[in-house]
């Protein structure tokens, strides 16, 4: 889902050096909370390859995937809002 939420497990922490260069990227951004539609356009990087490369990082610990809402989806209100702080981050 391209409104999930990715944050590094460990933000102080530098990304492993055995990293692909994207997954090094993708574990900088993320040291503040990011969504995945986020990495995937500040990196210029399509969704699907994104997604894929977050899995492999969750799956090393390296990054948290933030649960999200179940049985509703978000409202109107929450996407605009985490749409406008997405957009003030790449404008700072």
């Amino acid at each position: 889902m391209v409104q999930t939420l990715v944050s590094t497990s460990e933000p102080g922490q530098e990304p492993p050096g055995t990293l692909m260069p994207e997954s090094i990227n993708i574990y900088k951004l993320c040291r503040e909370t990011r969504s995945l539609a986020e990495v995937s356009a500040e990196l210029n990087v399509p969704l699907g390859v994104t997604q894929v490369l977050v899995s492999d990082l969750a799956e090393q610990d390296l990054v948290y995937i933030h649960p999200t809402i179940t049985g509703s989806s978000p409202s109107e209100n929450q996407v605009l809002e985490r749409a406008l702080r997405g957009l003030e981050r790449l404008f700072q």
